[in-house]
């Protein structure tokens, strides 16, 4: 029978595929931090840390659990040493370079999007992430920062990510994201993210975009004020013309000056939301790929929707590994922690990406939590065998409601069933 020993010993060998102990001790020496010779060095506190946070037990417990000699208090203020910059370092080494089905035609696919998480009620963190107010315990709630993440599209890895306060917009710090990007991608974002500032400094570094439109952004007939029709490109595709309108707050006026000048041509897309048995809702898409030809409008509908699996790839962060709630007490614990669960996060990705290869299957049809298991139970040197592979079909949509919803989401208070809507279908 395995045991969470051999399972520190599985963790090691697969960090050491992808975190080689020599480029840590590396990337210590390039961020400036030096540390003395002794047992819990960085690689070790690391590898405890996923350990603790793939095997679920408390610090007091991981010392028995990997069959270490050394007390709770050994391994937190190792792991207080450890510079935040390091772990970042680590994340952005774990995401794969040429990963198959991340590639739209000649484009690597990035999805960005943003989630909330809770973390322990304390003073210094209620102060830093404020709470939210639709917790049920008003005033007595936890802190609850939020999560920006730049995801890579098919095999979902996590490259860079900013933790911000409840009360500041995931758009503000969009253009932060923009640096981890390679050149020539495309990016996949919601309807919340998108203005015409981040559509131009896409556009000014060599990128292309891919978002939803709110309502209230799209051009009807002729458009007016700074959203202008100037030609139909065929059925409910059009070709509008964006200028600049204001400077925005977070935005500097160096950075605003580059833009303010600018009239961006882009590309509307207008498509149908057809769900049985309900009324059929319109929905609209911005891109900057022109050519109606070499793109043509269904193909990018079609390629929009690839977007949602970043909701998927959250539900297995938060939810399957436990990132929603977070146990540091501190700002830099947090900041640490959350960084662990995305390492952790990206090393059970490497595993379904290499099963898929085998099997012959994509990547997301691969069962997280089944490659989750395999890696906590399965003996070191042991080869890897087939995990299972999810069915491929289409789910209905479930209600924003929970049985137990003591923080953020009403009451399910009628059967499931009768509350989930069939499935949606987007087309021209």
């Amino acid at each position: 029978m395995a045991t969470f020993s051999a399972a520190l010993r599985q963790v090691k060998e697969h960090l050491e595929q992808s975190l080689p102990q020599e480029f840590i001790c590396q990337s210590c020496a390039e961020i400036g931090y030096r540390w003395r010779k002794r047992f819990l060095d960085p690689a070790l506190t690391i590898q405890l840390l996923v350990l603790q946070l793939l095997a679920k037990v408390a610090l007091r417990g991981l010392r028995r659990a990997a069959n270490v000699s050394v007390t709770a208090q050994a391994i937190c203020a190792a792991r207080m040493r450890l510079p935040v910059e390091l772990f970042t370092r680590l994340v952005e080494r774990t995401v794969p370079e040429n990963l198959a089905g991340a590639v739209y035609r000649q484009f690597k696919t990035y999805i960005v999007d943003g989630m909330g998480f809770m973390t322990a009620d304390t003073p210094l963190l209620a102060g830093k992430f404020g709470k939210s107010r639709n917790q049920r315990g008003r005033g007595n709630g936890y802190p609850t920062p939020k999560l920006l993440a730049l995801m890579q599209a098919g095999g979902g890895f996590i490259g860079r990510s900013i933790i911000l306060p409840y009360a500041r917009q995931e758009f503000t710090c969009l253009s932060r994201l923009f640096k981890a990007m390679d050149p020539a991608s495309l990016l996949l974002g919601d309807r919340g993210l998108v203005s015409f500032t981040h559509m131009a400094l896409l556009m000014a570094q060599g990128f292309h975009g891919c978002f939803r439109l709110p309502r209230w952004q799209v051009v009807f007939n002729r458009g007016k004020g700074s959203r202008r029709l100037k030609k139909r490109l065929g059925k409910q595709d059009a070709l509008v013309t964006w200028s600049a309108s204001s400077r925005p707050k977070w935005l500097s006026k160096k950075r605003w000056a580059l833009i303010a000048d600018q009239t961006l041509a882009l590309r509307q897309i207008s498509f149908r939301v057809c769900r049985k048995g309900f009324r059929t809702h319109w929905a609209w898409i911005i891109v900057t790929l022109l050519d109606p030809k070499e793109f043509p409008a269904q193909e990018l509908i079609d390629l929009y929707s690839q977007r949602w699996q970043i909701e998927v790839h959250f539900r297995d962060l938060k939810r399957t590994l436990g990132m929603h709630m977070i146990s540091a007490r501190t700002i830099q614990g947090v900041q640490k922690e959350v960084l662990a669960f995305i390492l952790l996060y990206n090393l059970i990705r490497k595993v379904m990406v290499e099963a898929a290869r085998r099997q012959g299957v994509p990547p997301d049809r691969i069962s997280f939590v089944d490659a989750m298991l395999w890696l906590l139970y399965s003996a070191p040197g042991t080869p890897q065998p087939k995990l299972e592979v999810n069915r491929c079909r289409t789910r209905r949509t479930q209600p924003r409601r929970l049985k137990n919803a003591r923080h953020r989401f009403p009451q399910l208070n009628q059967p499931r069933s009768e509350l989930c809507k069939p499935p949606c279908v987007a087309k021209i």
